[in-house]
């Protein structure tokens, strides 16, 4: 690996999630004299990065302070990042210790869940490698090993992880996940469509602040509940019902047989089925609901615009009037 001057940079000019998105790129070929040159850039970047999240913020020896998690002076004094951490080491030697982890003695399994970064070096080479992964890959371990040798650049990469975390709320695309959750569903078509009808929605509102978004996010969600379960009224009311094969039919009754001359598992029910006409009413039920939550949520928001304070900033003159009452004319002094 090349490791020539090191480049100048800001924080503000690296992605923290994200794969290969974490450090600048040369502008064309010619800037760099092989692929060699590149990694060693990255290299540098971090390395920078990390000199600098390390100058600020408690020294080492100031956050290995011997008190309880869970102690008042945890909870206020320390970092809520030790909390996370702590959960996250606790849930891996447990399942270190259950069978599924192979019944690890308490200390193997501890040894298992978490090794701490013994030197600087080893904490740069720590970073490096949580700075090129995609967020949703990291856990709070990954941080934890390096919060031992680098707390300050522990703390400020999750606080840059929020703020991605952020970025993914406001711009929608946290609430199309879940819209879309299972991973055949989240093609380009599907995104795009929800997105372009949030952004509709965000185009004719303006929303201010995180708790307009949440309200057309929760728009957005229910208008797609509502179009997914018309089409399901429309399938089943105007389409031909698929229809089971008679073999099918009678292998079926065939173990019903068997199950009644084997017995049944422990219970006192049968699971139902619904029958043509049943199928249609839940599908309709399911319109009129989604429906229901799409206008409740409209009005709070419009209800949210409606009550807000008004604040008049560096006005000459302002006309004030209630209903029936004479107007009059505040002016500035």
């Amino acid at each position: 690996m090349k490791k020539g001057k090191e480049p100048q940079s800001n924080d503000n000019e690296l992605a923290t999630g994200g794969a290969n998105t974490n450090a600048p790129q040369p502008e064309t070929e010619a800037a760099c004299e092989s692929v060699e040159d590149i990694p060693a850039e990255r290299y540098y970047v971090f390395n920078a990065m990390f000199d600098r999240w390390e100058d600020v913020g408690p020294k080492r020896e100031d956050s290995m302070k011997g008190i309880p998690i869970d102690s008042l002076e945890s909870r206020v004094g320390y970092s809520s990042l030790f909390r996370q951490m702590h959960q996250a080491f606790v849930r891996t030697v447990a399942y270190y210790r259950s069978p599924d982890g192979g019944s690890l003695p308490a200390e193997e399994a501890r040894a298992r869940a978490f090794h701490a970064c013994e030197n600087e070096e080893e904490a740069k080479e720590r970073f490096s490698t949580l700075m090129e992964l995609p967020l949703e890959s990291l856990n709070f371990l990954d941080l934890m090993e390096l919060q031992y040798e680098a707390p300050r650049v522990a703390e400020r990469f999750w606080e840059r992880a929020k703020r991605e975390g952020r970025k993914e709320f406001e711009s929608g695309h946290l609430s199309a996940n879940i819209a879309f959750p299972a991973a055949y569903m989240k093609q380009v078509w599907n995104i795009a469509r929800f997105q372009g009808v949030r952004e509709s929605f965000v185009d004719e509102w303006q929303p201010k602040g995180g708790i307009e978004i949440s309200l057309i996010d929760m728009m957005s969600q229910a208008y797609f509940q509502w179009q997914y379960w018309v089409e399901q009224t429309v399938t089943r009311s105007q389409t031909r019902e698929r229809e089971e094969h008679p073999d099918y039919t009678s292998f079926k009754l065939q173990k019903q047989v068997e199950n009644r001359r084997n017995g049944w598992t422990d219970g006192y029910w049968f699971r139902p089925s619904v029958s043509e006409q049943q199928a249609l009413e839940h599908s309709v039920q399911m319109v009129d609901r989604w429906n229901r939550i799409f206008l409740r949520t409209l009005r709070q928001l419009r209800d949210l615009r409606r009550y807000a304070p008004v604040t008049i900033n560096n006005a000459n003159q302002v006309n004030i009037a209630s209903d029936g009452g004479q107007q009059v004319n505040v002016g500035g002094a």
